[in-house]
Formats: structure tokens, sequence, C-alpha cells
């Protein structure tokens, strides 16, 4: 299995890029467009982290600037009814870090503006990596390293860290939250937060 490649970059253009290595080799890469874009320029050396997709018609390789893209692409592709273009597409349409944000905050519709994914599919992928990142050892493997604190026994307070929060914030809104169920007690954690930056 080929899961990383480096080498310089002989083409690029929307979605793809040709990597050459030393040894002479030229490897067609699909690529994101987060990615692509922290491509450098034609010629210069680049690292990417790949995922092999093997078919009896054709051999794909997608490429991506870092394992934490690379692992969401591998989630995504666990979604039922998300194939390769669909989880690109969710990619390219978001990034990591705003899907990120909408899959644990609820926000399906931000999913759907991806092209090719309709209602139906953005819901699914929402609820589905919703209850596969809040589970601790989930969100701490995939976003972060492990919090060093009070809050990191709670899988709310390591979403919300997740989500660019410091376990301080995380612990003091969590502490006004009445809700019991892990979705709920997002919410409204994340309700606390905002009424506390505004002021």
């Amino acid at each position: 299995m080929i899961v990383e490649i480096e080498g310089v970059v002989g083409e690029k253009r929307p979605g793809f890029v040709v990597i050459r290595t030393a040894q002479g080799l030229g490897y067609g890469v699909e690529v994101p467009r987060e990615t692509e874009q922290k491509l450098p320029a034609l010629g210069e050396k680049a690292r990417l982290f790949t995922h092999l997709v093997v078919r009896e018609d054709q051999w794909r390789l997608i490429g991506f600037e870092s394992p934490v893209e690379r692992q969401v692409f591998q989630d995504l592709l666990n979604v039922n009814g998300v194939g390769i273009k669909g989880a690109l597409a969710l990619l390219s349409h978001l990034g990591v870090n705003r899907l990120r944000q909408a899959v644990l905050t609820g926000d399906w519709k931000d999913l759907k503006g991806a092209p090719g994914v309709g209602a139906k599919i953005a819901q699914r992928v929402q609820l589905e990596l919703m209850g596969r990142w809040l589970k601790a050892s989930e969100v701490e493997s995939r976003f972060q390293p492990p919090v060093q604190s009070a809050a990191a026994a709670d899988e709310v307070a390591l979403a919300l860290v997740s989500l660019g929060y410091q376990a301080s914030e995380a612990e003091a809104a969590l502490s006004q939250v009445s809700a019991e169920q892990p979705e709920e007690r997002l919410r409204q954690a994340l309700k606390a937060l905002d009424r506390g930056r505004a002021r």
C-alpha cells in the first residue's frame, strides 16, 4: 500500500497533481482543494500522505497535506453512500476544520453545500461522524494531543477543545450546561461560549 509519497511537483491542475520521485516515477494524485492550495510551485519538493483505492478497472491515489486530513477522508468513506468523489467534494468545500465544526455542531446544511451532496447524504454524514468523533478516543487521535486537565475525561469537553477552545473554557461552559445527552450538552456549551465571547 502506498501511504506516503515525496518528490517534486511535475504538474498541477484543479484537483490533481503529478509527483515525480527520485526514482524517476511520476505519480498522478487526486487532491482536495485545501491540499492543492498548500502545494509548492512546479519543480519544488512536496510530500503527501496518501490513500490508495484499488478497483478492477483502475487504481486511484488520493493525496493529503496531513495525516489528519487523510483520516477524515477515510472516515467519510466509511459513511454509507459516500464515495471518493463525495468525500473529496466535502473536504474541498469545507476543509478539515469547518467540516469538523459542521459535524460536531449538527450543521448538516453546511455539508449540503458540497457539489453532489444532497440533504440525505449530508444528514447521514453529520450523524454518523458526530457519533464517531464524540467518542473521546476518536477526537483525541484525530484532532489533537491528549488534554491534560479534568476535562480530559469528558467527551464533550474534548470535542470543544478540538474546535479550538481552551480546556479551561470548555470546563467553564460545561458547568453551565443542564442537558445529559452529549449532542445537547455540546450545543448548550457552544451557546455559553458564544455568550462569553460576545461580552
